[in-house]
């Protein structure tokens, strides 16, 4: 669920922290670029680990501040493919439903990767499993996903959108969607440092998540996330966890 992630980067320290401790400066510096902050093709930045290396500090002109260039291992949140996961569902629609972690809201089960067969109750906004047993005769159980419950799925892919803003203002998946089964490899840009280098090569960003603006569901035409979770309960054991007692 967690990796660990080499970035080497240009943290910049204003003066005003000259006379503190530069570890400790370092620290706060790159857990508030990173953490919560999506680093495309590589995860959801949770904090600095430990730094490997850390280089001399520049001064440029017109800018008083201290550009240190620094190496450091960054925790992320990335599960890897086939991790099964425990979570909550936090809404349904006819498309699947989206869960949450708690700390990751963007993951989707699309219908088709739902318990086989599933149908949605409109009246009720939930999915409802309906199990058929081998006993001839046997009416089928009923067993419906309901919001707030926990649920249990396996991770079917990883997926990146990348993004650029057009000249309205506006912004734009471009890229498609990759899906990712290796470790945390990628290159992170931002407007501080266009080019952030992390171990293994790539290209990237560095991202908020914007869950709570998100449908899961590029059909319905709200912005995709710039990392997403796509999962599966069409197997046994999986499912909501009161199913299985």
């Amino acid at each position: 669920m967690f990796q660990l992630a080499v970035i080497r980067d240009t943290i910049k320290v204003p003066p005003a922290s000259f006379n503190r401790n530069q570890i400790e400066v370092l620290t706060e510096e790159v857990d508030r670029k990173y953490a919560n902050r999506i680093v495309m093709d590589v995860g959801l930045g949770v904090c600095l680990y430990d730094f490997v290396d850390i280089g001399d500090a520049y001064l440029y002109p017109s800018d008083g501040a201290a550009h240190h260039r620094v190496t450091f291992r960054l925790m992320v949140f990335r599960p890897f493919i086939g991790e099964v996961l425990v979570g909550r569902v936090k809404q349904c629609s006819e498309n699947g439903i989206k869960i949450s972690l708690g700390f990751f809201d963007d993951i989707f089960v699309p219908s088709y990767l739902l318990q086989t067969p599933s149908e949605f109750d409109p009246r009720e906004n939930v999915w409802v499993w309906s199990y058929s047993s081998d006993e001839p005769g046997e009416p089928a159980v009923r067993y419906p996903m309901e919001v707030d419950e926990f649920i249990r799925f396996r991770v079917r892919s990883v997926n990146f959108t990348h993004t650029k803003y057009s000249g309205s203002g506006g912004s734009g998946a471009v890229g498609g969607l990759g899906n990712v089964a290796t470790g945390p490899v990628g290159t992170v840009g931002n407007p501080v440092n266009p080019k952030v280098e992390v171990e293994g090569g790539g290209l990237g960003q560095v991202r908020r998540p914007r869950s709570d603006t998100l449908t899961g569901d590029e059909s319905v035409g709200g912005p995709l996330p710039p990392m997403q979770l796509l999962g599966t309960t069409n197997e046994d054991g999986l499912g909501m966890l009161a199913w299985w007692g």
